[in-house]
């Protein structure tokens, strides 16, 4: 009986601290999250991260030259092309017709008269990404001259 008491003791100490411990790393992870959140541009998401490119419609310089920051910290500034290319997720090398088609798509997923039944936080990020999409589609439209 009392090997059984002990077993038994030493499993719910087990599951205790695994409780606690994913508790705690869970914690962690979401204030890490933050403070990466709150950095800015600085930090890039798992779906945006990657090497930088250059699109090939009209060869550039390069993607980015990276500058000190105050705390020694440094920051990678795109030039506008790869940041608007990124925006509207157009693979490395694209064409008028790629571009004006991924407008059409994303335009049409994120306007908000698509999202008017949603929550506002939603409706807000809805409306912030319709700007950066339009932003993106006005620069490539007059870079390239591209008809509306």
């Amino acid at each position: 009986m009392n090997d059984s008491m002990n077993l038994l003791t030493t499993i719910v100490i087990i599951l205790i601290a695994f409780t606690i411990g994913y508790k705690v790393i869970g914690w962690l992870f979401d204030r890490l999250k933050g403070v990466r959140q709150s950095t800015g541009p600085a930090t890039e998401s798992s779906e945006n991260a990657g090497p930088q490119w250059e699109p090939s419609l009209q060869p550039g310089e390069g993607s980015g030259s990276r500058a000190p920051i105050e705390g020694g910290n440094t920051r990678t500034y795109e030039d506008p092309e790869t940041r608007y290319a990124r925006v509207l997720g157009l693979p490395r090398s694209f064409t008028a017709r790629e571009i004006q088609e991924r407008y059409q798509t994303l335009i049409a997923s994120y306007h908000p008269d698509k999202v008017s039944h949603l929550g506002p936080e939603l409706r807000e990020m809805a409306a912030r990404t319709t700007r950066e999409i339009v932003e993106a589609y006005e620069y490539f439209r007059v870079k390239y001259n591209l008809k509306q």
